[in-house]
């Protein structure tokens, strides 16, 4: 017995699709910059400071100083230059008197006689503390006026370059309906 035999096939349709991203190129070239500064205006004004030198002391040291201060200093050392005479006149009078010293006190004191120093000091010491020093600077006045500075800044605009993506969808199978009639042997 020969029937039919009905067969059908389907095959679905398939879509593709690609894209492409898009890109932003940017660029941003440097701004210009100017800077001009001027020096500023500057004005220093000084007086000479006072020097003071007082050697007078120095001048007395040395015996040249003035004539009244010299004989007030051999004046004021007299007191004192006779109360050592005073003191030395007892000592050789107590030296006299000790008659058995053997050493002859007598011979010595004639001796010391022809050597008498004067104890009067016609000079003073001799010293660099005698030279005094003062020095008064004078205060700097200082005028200063600045100045600004001129900054010119021109800025540049930045570049953009736009490449726009893509999409692209197209048909990659399409659909398909296959029917097919054929016989069909049931006993075979």
């Amino acid at each position: 017995m020969n029937l039919l035999r009905l067969s059908i096939r389907q095959g679905f349709g398939q879509i593709g699709i690609e894209t492409q991203n898009a890109s932003v190129d940017i660029r941003s070239p440097m701004g210009q910059l100017s800077i001009d500064q001027q020096p500023a205006q500057m004005d220093f004004h000084s007086e000479p400071g006072e020097l003071l030198i007082d050697s007078s002391a120095a001048w007395s040291a040395l015996g040249s100083g003035p004539h009244m201060e010299w004989l007030n200093s051999i004046y004021s050392q007299i007191p004192n230059i006779v109360l050592q005479g005073i003191a030395k006149i007892v000592e050789d009078g107590n030296r006299m008197a000790q008659i058995t010293n053997p050493r002859n006190a007598f011979a010595e004191l004639a001796q010391n006689a022809l050597s008498n120093e004067s104890s009067i000091e016609y000079v003073g010491p001799a010293s660099y503390f005698n030279v005094k020093i003062q020095y008064e600077p004078k205060p700097a006045v200082t005028h200063i006026e600045p100045v600004k500075p001129d900054i010119q800044y021109t800025p540049m605009k930045p570049e953009f370059e736009y490449n726009p993506g893509r999409v692209e969808v197209y048909l990659k199978q399409r659909n398909w309906i296959d029917i097919q009639v054929a016989t069909y042997d049931w006993y075979r």
